[in-house]
C-alpha cells in the first residue's frame, strides 16, 4: 500500500512542478537521415520528392519510455526557381505517456549555387537559407493518472473512480518560427573530391507561449551548429564508385544545456555505411561529462536508405539503469518526381547522392 500511495504522491508532484519547468527538444542521433529537423535550409535538398521518418526511443530501462518521432517530405525545382519546399511533423511522448507534444511545420529554402575558379579547376559550392513556420499543441492524458482516493488498503491496485474532476487536457495552439543557413563547398581534385559542409539554425525564435494548467511557459530557442568534412576515394580507380570517409561535429544549445556530438563515418561499399559518434557536454574536456557512445549502421538500396543506431549510456545514469536508447531512420527518394517541367539529373558529379549531408551542386 505504501508503494501505491508513493506512486500517487510522485504523480501529484509531477503535475505541480513539471509545468513550471521549461521544455527541451530531443537530440536525434541519426541527424543525417533527419535533415529537416536539423536545419530548415535543407527543405527540398534532393530536388526530387524525398520522404523521411525517424523514431527514437530513449532509456528503455526507465519507467515510461520517452519516444520521439519525426516525418518529413521535401520537393523542389532548383533548376528554375532555386526554391525548396519541406514539411515536418513532430510528435513526442514523455512522463509515462502522460504528456504529449505535436507540431506541424512548413519549410521554405532558397538555394544559391556559386563557383570559384582555382588554377585550372572550377570548384562548385552552394549556399542555402531556410525558414520554418508551424503550429503545435501539448496534451495531457488524465486517464493515465492515478490519485490516492482510488486506492483501498484491502485490495491490490486501483479500484475506485477518482472524485477529482478532469482539468484542462490540452494547451493552446502555439505558433513556432525557425530559420537556418547552410553552405557546402567542393575542393580537391576531381579524381578524389573533398567537401566541407557547415550550417547553423535557430528554432522557437518567437519564444512561443504554451498556456497549460493555468501556466504560461515560454519555449526557449534551440540553436544548432554543424560542420562536416568529406574525403572521397575511388574504388579500384573508378571515379564513379567513390567511398567516402567523413568527419563531423554537431552542437545543440537550449535552456542553458549544451550537447556536442563528434562523428566519423566510412562507406564500406555502395550499400553500407558505418559510423561512430560520441555525445558529450564539452568538446574540449574529453575526460568528463560524456553522455553516450553511438554506433551507426546505414544500408542503401537504390533510392532507399535505412539507418539504425544505439546510444550506449556513459553518463552517471549508467547503462545498467537506462539500457540505452535506440533510433531508426528511413529515407526514400522518388527520382523524377519534382516540380520541374522535365526531369533533370541533379548530381552528375560523382558522390553527391548519399545518406550523409552531401551537397546539391549545380552546373
Amino acid at each position: 500500500m505504501l508503494r501505491l500511495y508513493d506512486k500517487s504522491l510522485w504523480t501529484a508532484l509531477f503535475l505541480c512542478f513539471a509545468f513550471g519547468l521549461k521544455a527541451q527538444d530531443p537530440v536525434f542521433s541519426q541527424y543525417f537521415l533527419n535533415l529537416n529537423y536539423l536545419n530548415p535550409a535543407f527543405a527540398g535538398y534532393t530536388n526530387d520528392l524525398t520522404t523521411n521518418f525517424n523514431s527514437r526511443v530513449q532509456y528503455f530501462g526507465v519507467p515510461g519510455v520517452m519516444a520521439s518521432n519525426t516525418a518529413s517530405a521535401n520537393i523542389s525545382c532548383e533548376e528554375e526557381t532555386r526554391l525548396g519546399i519541406g514539411l515536418l511533423a513532430y510528435h513526442n511522448v514523455e512522463g509515462q505517456g502522460i504528456l504529449q507534444t505535436t507540431t506541424l511545420s512548413g519549410q521554405l529554402s532558397a538555394n544559391f549555387p556559386f563557383t570559384i575558379r582555382r588554377r585550372q579547376r572550377t570548384n562548385k559550392g552552394l549556399f542555402s537559407a531556410g525558414l520554418q513556420f508551424g503550429a503545435g499543441q501539448k496534451y495531457l492524458s488524465w486517464r493515465n493518472l492515478s490519485f490516492s482516493d482510488q486506492y483501498t488498503p484491502y485490495l491490490r491496485g486501483v479500484q475506485n473512480p477518482t472524485s477529482i474532476a478532469v482539468q484542462q487536457s490540452s494547451s493552446n495552439v502555439f505558433l513556432d518560427l525557425g530559420a537556418g543557413l547552410r553552405s557546402t563547398y567542393e575542393f580537391g581534385s576531381g579524381r578524389k573530391p573533398k567537401f566541407i559542409s557547415l550550417g547553423a539554425a535557430a528554432f522557437h525564435l518567437n519564444r512561443p507561449a504554451q498556456s497549460f494548467l493555468e501556466s504560461n511557459l515560454k519555449l526557449e530557442p534551440r540553436y544548432t551548429f554543424y560542420v562536416f568534412y568529406y574525403m572521397g576515394n575511388p574504388k579500384k580507380g573508378r571515379t564513379k564508385d567513390l567511398r567516402y570517409l567523413s568527419f563531423g561535429a554537431l552542437a545543440d544549445y537550449q535552456q542553458g544545456l549544451q550537447t556536442h556530438t563528434l562523428s566519423v563515418f566510412k562507406d564500406l561499399n555502395e550499400y553500407m555505411t558505418v559510423g561512430l559518434s560520441v555525445r558529450r557536454e564539452d568538446f574540449l574536456f574529453l575526460d568528463r561529462r560524456a553522455d553516450a557512445v553511438i554506433p551507426h549502421f546505414v544500408i542503401k538500396m537504390n533510392n532507399l536508405s535505412v539507418g539504425v543506431s544505439y546510444d550506449w549510456t556513459l553518463s552517471p545514469l549508467g547503462e545498467e539503469n537506462t539500457f540505452g536508447s535506440a533510433e531508426i531512420g528511413v529515407s526514400w527518394r522518388f527520382p523524377g518526381r519534382n516540380l520541374c517541367p522535365g526531369y533533370r539529373k541533379l548530381c552528375a558529379v560523382k558522390g553527391f547522392d548519399m545518406t550523409h549531408d552531401m551537397p546539391n551542386l549545380f552546373f
